[in-house]
């Protein structure tokens, strides 16, 4: 099944049952025949812009953002790097994004909204992002598609 397959079931599955379990919702996409880990499943509720909303009872549930707003998030993505971000390097399986001061935090919210394929996390200090990779190749590939964004 593709991603975007995998993406449209979470979506209905969130719209039909109230879940705010990722292994709980691994469940309910294996009961479809999707199996999916949880690594992957984290990514692809990131990507969603799927946040966990308190209801009624003191528990949560996953509720989903339109597609409007997965749309700013990506734009989001380049006006940010355009604002904040004065260069990229990478090492290995690691790609560093250095910011302006204070801004590496968010930078690391949005490059880890954007749902980038084999980014497995960012982590945001104040002036330098560490975006981890699946591998080596990834990270270039990242490294070049974040200096895009910077012209």
């Amino acid at each position: 099944m593709s991603r975007k397959n995998r993406l449209e079931m979470i979506v209905a599955i969130l719209e039909d049952e109230a879940t705010g379990s990722q292994l709980k919702l691994r469940e309910l996409l294996a009961k479809r025949g999707i199996e999916v880990s949880q690594s992957s499943l984290s990514r692809d509720l990131n990507y969603l812009g799927a946040y966990r909303k308190p209801i009624h009872d003191g528990s949560f549930v996953y509720k989903v953002s339109d597609e409007e707003q997965r749309r700013e998030t990506s734009l989001g993505l380049h006006r940010r790097f355009q604002i904040s971000v004065t260069g990229v390097a990478s090492s290995g399986n690691i790609v560093v994004v250095y910011t302006n001061p204070a801004e590496a935090q968010a930078i690391a919210r949005v490059i880890d909204c954007a749902g980038l394929d084999g980014l497995l996390g960012s982590v945001g200090g104040d002036n330098t992002v560490i975006c981890i990779t699946t591998n080596e190749k990834t990270a270039n590939d990242l490294r070049k598609t974040f200096s895009n964004l910077l012209n």
